[in-house]
């Protein structure tokens, strides 16, 4: 291996964490003093040895060697599966063709010509327009117009124009051909910086009896800029020996309108399986964290490259760090029960199997991801109730311990939840004080496609809107410190896509006080920390006098009446 491509051990300072989901939080949760953290690295700035052309495409490696770049578009179909409309010049629906595969527009960018893959256009529809999303600014100068059947003349496009644009309001015509005599038409002209290309069907078959109509059997465009988007996949590298992985970073050039971005996944085996995590999410920012499965011995990288202009990004250097100590040689989380009736309260338990060796610093917090609103009761270790806290942030629950959890241990947190989902997947990361700004992930088990940190529940609602209540009712909004406020409890079940959630309040009269809730979402609980809190006072921040009000949830659902609850509650004094 090359001196720029060797494993690099160094001392440095832990950087400030930029990303990973939701770990920004972590500098807060944690305790403030920490170690400076021997870290290992893969450095890699020369890239042709380390590509896995598998996993790699769409990416230039020659023209700055030791570099990475977009591969040119000069023989890639730019057109091909991108979006695609027709403006009929004769709307009449006499007018136009109703062929079975023959009347669907995005037939014309789909790569193939066959018998069930082509575009008619009936006769008498001169200034036809018919235009191509290109959907990235593009350096244009070619089209290819395929008439299907392959190679027959009486079919093609006898006149036409081609235009290019920036917006679908501004083009300019590039190529004007009034007399076409190809089957197969293929004009080259000057290149042009475009995102939409725009052909105007200026003459078709002139027959006065029996004209032909103009059959497209594919529509290409080429130019002689950048593609889209390349992906750079490396070799499997290897660590030596399980490590807590830690962040990926880049260095490059990249022009305004590009973009790099990098995934990784790990895996135990030198040859990647289905045991090995999948691909983390894109480390949008360098220097972020990334979720991937361990500790791991083995890691393969990727590097994403974007363009939505006529430049590409170019990729000087790749870093992944990792730690040889670990926070702990294993942990393995499960929840139980793993099945629960939906929308029936229960009680459950978190567990995590804590394995340490000599290479473990401990744990000091276990951090659970969930959006779910949930009450912790207790928290014990090898069944001993121990000290602990408990804060619960938006999209986590953070547990820390009185002490260093740096045993074999089985740790269990007990808690209260309402199952709204059909499933509810609480994952998880475990934290050590001497290295807080690296955590490591908390594994899970997997039986029945279940990872074992997933609570799935049984039965189907019945009700759209469930266990919809306030707490206190009546309040008394006077500023004494006591029932001040409302809450307003409620599940919303049954739905998998977002719709519209409300929840209105009302006087006696029918007049709308305050909208305390109007957005769209999916099946929602909100309760527990996820309730609705109401101080008394309309939309215009007045405190409202005493008396009874009305208020009323509704959630439209499509192709349903929406589904309803009104209720009341009293404001006194």
């Amino acid at each position: 291996m090359s001196s720029k491509n060797r494993i690099q051990q160094r001392s440095q300072s832990v950087a400030p964490l930029p990303g990973w989901r939701r770990l920004l939080f972590c500098a807060m949760v944690l305790v403030a003093a920490h170690t400076v953290y021997a870290q290992l690295e893969f450095r890699d700035t020369s890239f042709r040895s380390l590509q896995d052309t598998s996993g790699s495409f769409d990416v230039d490696l020659n023209t700055f060697p030791d570099r990475i770049i977009l591969q040119t578009g000069t023989n890639t179909n730019l057109a091909l599966n991108r979006e695609i409309v027709i403006r009929y010049a004769n709307p009449d629906p006499l007018k136009v063709s109703t062929h079975p595969t023959a009347s669907n527009p995005s037939l014309m960018i789909d790569g193939r010509v066959a018998a069930n893959s082509f575009f008619e256009l009936l006769p008498g529809q001169e200034q036809t327009l018919i235009r191509i999303d290109l959907q990235a600014i593009r350096a244009v100068n070619r089209v290819v117009i395929r008439t299907f059947p392959n190679n027959s003349i009486n079919f093609r496009i006898r006149g036409y124009s081609i235009f290019t644009g920036l917006d679908t309001l501004s083009f300019r015509r590039v190529k004007q051909v009034v007399d076409n005599e190809r089957a197969n038409a293929d004009d080259f002209f000057e290149v042009d910086t475009a995102r939409y290309v725009m052909i105007r069907v200026e003459k078709q078959d002139p027959s006065l009896t029996n004209p032909f109509s103009t059959t497209f059997g594919e529509i290409e465009v080429y130019g002689t800029g950048y593609l889209s988007e390349g992906r750079f996949t490396s070799v499997v590298r290897d660590a030596g020996q399980p490590v807590n992985w830690n962040r990926a970073s880049w260095v490059g050039n990249i022009p305004t309108g590009t973009d790099i971005r990098m995934q990784v996944r790990t895996g135990n085996t030198a040859n990647v399986n289905a045991n090995w995590s999948p691909w983390s999410e894109e480390v949008t920012e360098p220097n972020s964290l990334f979720s991937v499965y361990e500790p791991r011995r083995y890691m393969q990288y990727r590097v994403n490259l974007y363009t939505f202009t006529i430049e590409t990004p170019r990729l000087d250097e790749a870093k992944i760090t990792y730690d040889t100590l670990l926070v702990a040689s294993r942990t393995v989380a499960s929840v139980v029960p793993q099945t629960a009736p939906i929308l029936k309260a229960g009680e459950f338990q978190y567990r995590v199997t804590v394995e340490q060796d000599s290479r473990s610093t401990g744990v000091d917090t276990l951090i659970i991801f969930t959006d779910v609103p949930l009450v912790v009761n207790t928290v014990s270790v090898n069944e001993l109730n121990i000290p602990f806290n408990v804060s619960l942030l938006p999209g986590r629950v953070v547990v820390g311990f009185g002490n260093t959890i740096n045993f074999n241990a089985t740790v269990v947190v007990g808690f209260r939840f309402t199952p709204f989902l059909e499933n509810t997947l609480f994952p998880s990361i475990v934290v050590s004080r001497q290295n807080p700004t690296n955590p490591q992930r908390v594994d899970a088990t997997i039986a029945n496609d279940l990872e074992s940190w997933t609570l799935a529940a049984v039965g189907v609602p019945d009700r759209i809107i469930v266990d919809a209540h306030t707490d206190p009712n009546p309040f008394t909004p006077n500023g004494d410190g006591k029932n001040d406020q409302t809450r307003f409890s409620f599940f919303v079940s049954n739905l998998t896509e977002a719709r519209p959630v409300q929840l209105k309040i009302y006087d006696v009269t029918g007049r709308l006080v305050k909208t305390m809730l109007d957005t769209k979402s999916t099946a929602q609980a909100y309760v527990e920390q996820n309730a609705i809190l109401w101080d008394g006072r309309d939309d215009n921040g007045r405190l409202l006098p005493p008396g009874l009000y009305i208020y009323q949830i509704i959630v439209e659902v499509d192709g349903l009446e929406p589904a309803v609850v009104t209720k009341t509650l009293t404001i006194a004094y």
